[in-house]
This record gives structure tokens, sequence and C-alpha cells, in this order.
């Protein structure tokens, strides 16, 4: 953007110097960059709401596996031992996903866990009643499809093309403010374009930041579901 401003300060000068009073420039400067603005300010919307979106899908994994892990403990007998067993280790799993290297092959070890756990459900219903035991499976499902959702919800992301879009206005605006710099030929508010710049340098890393579930410095802390795995590991 630094660039583009000096060179359209440079073309600017070629074209003369014009009276700013009469000049047609400042305003149409000021549209362009009131338009930038709006450009920046939707698309950090956006990026945001798809960080509240991961952040809810983390509590609702949290308390989906609390759900079930607490109904699972009704379950009686060794068909309920096998049936907690399978859970806890499915929570270990899903309590790793946060600061695994290989998050894929996490993901591949949580479908065979919940195999597991399905194929334990079978002879843990038949020790509850009929209520009980379809509140015990609409609990694992939804703890399953919670674990869906939030994969889902991490692989959604900003599309490239409005990232392209937003930093292609940004760039055009900056040589347009050189350019009308360069026909006003006032190199005072040089200093504080340069400053704008960085602002949208900055508010554009912020996006991205918000984009990243995994690289980014701005990450969404897994603790519900830290906590879902440390009330299974308190169960006697």
């Amino acid at each position: 953007m630094a660039l583009l401003c000096h060179l359209g300060m440079r073309l600017g000068r070629l074209r003369g110097e014009v009276d700013r009073g009469e000049s047609g420039d400042g305003y149409l400067l000021s549209a362009v960059l009131a338009l930038l603005g709006l450009l920046i300010g939707f698309t950090f919307s956006l990026s945001l709401s798809r960080y509240d979106s991961r952040r809810e899908m983390v509590v609702a994994e949290g308390n989906a596996i609390g759900t079930a892990w607490l109904r699972a403990t009704l379950v009686p007998g060794p068909e309920g031992d096998g049936l907690r067993t399978a859970m806890r280790s499915y929570g270990d799993i899903r309590a790793s996903l946060h600061d695994a290297t290989d998050r894929s092959a996490v993901e591949a070890r949580s479908a065979v866990a919940q195999g597991t756990v399905w194929k334990a459900l079978g002879p843990a219903l038949a020790r509850l009643d009929p209520p009980m035991a379809a509140s015990l499976v609409g609990a694992t499902n939804e703890m399953f499809d919670a674990a869906s959702s939030r994969k889902a919800e991490r692989e959604a992301r900003i599309p490239g093309r409005v990232l392209d879009m937003v930093s292609l206005y940004a760039l055009m605006a900056a040589g347009m403010v050189g350019y009308v710099l360069g026909r006003w030929q006032d190199r005072r508010h040089l200093a504080a374009s340069h400053a704008l710049f960085l602002l949208l340098s900055l508010a554009m890393v912020l996006i991205l930041d918000l984009d990243r579930p995994w690289s980014g410095g701005i990450t969404i802390s897994p603790q519900p579901i830290l906590d879902a795995r440390a009330l299974m590991h308190q169960a006697p």
C-alpha cells in the first residue's frame, strides 16, 4: 500500500497542481476510504461470527459429553462399566484434539471410538427401562452430532475470493490516496497516510487470525471438553 501510494503521488504530480477548493478529488477519496472501511468491517464481522460459532460448538460438545456420561452412570452391572469405559476413551480423544499436531488422525480415532461407544450401548440399553434407554440413546446421538458439527464449523472459512477483493480494494485505495496527495502537491499528510495503511494491515491480520481456528493467535479454549473429561475420571 505504501508503494502504491508513492506511485500514485508521482502520477498525481505529472497531472499538475489543482486547487483543493475546486477539486472533487477529496470527495472521491473520502467515498473510496469509506467503502473500504465498510468492506473491512463486514469481513471482520464475518470472521468474528465464525469465531463465536466455533466457541459455541465447543461448549455444546462439552455439555453433550457430560450429559451422555451422566446418563451412562445410571446403567448398572458390567454392561454399564463397558459403556463408561468406552465413553472415557472417547472423552480422552476429544480432549486431545486441541493440542494435537495431526488433527486428522484424532478425528479418525474419534470415529473409531464412536463405533466402540455405540457397540457398548446396545447391551447397556437392556439394563434400563424404555424411557431411560431412549434418553441415553438421544444423549449419545447428540454427543456424536456435536463432534460432527464442531468439525464442520472449524473447516468453514471466509471465502478466499472475499479476502482477495478486500486486499485488492485496499491497494487501489492506497494508490488513490497517493494520487490525490500528488495532485495537491501536499506531503504533510504522507505520514498520516502510512499510519492509516498500518492500521488497515493490522485489521486484515486480525481478520485472518480470527479465521484460523488452530494456527492463529486467537484460539478457543477447550475447557468445556476438559471439564467433561475430568467428570468422567472422577467417577468411581
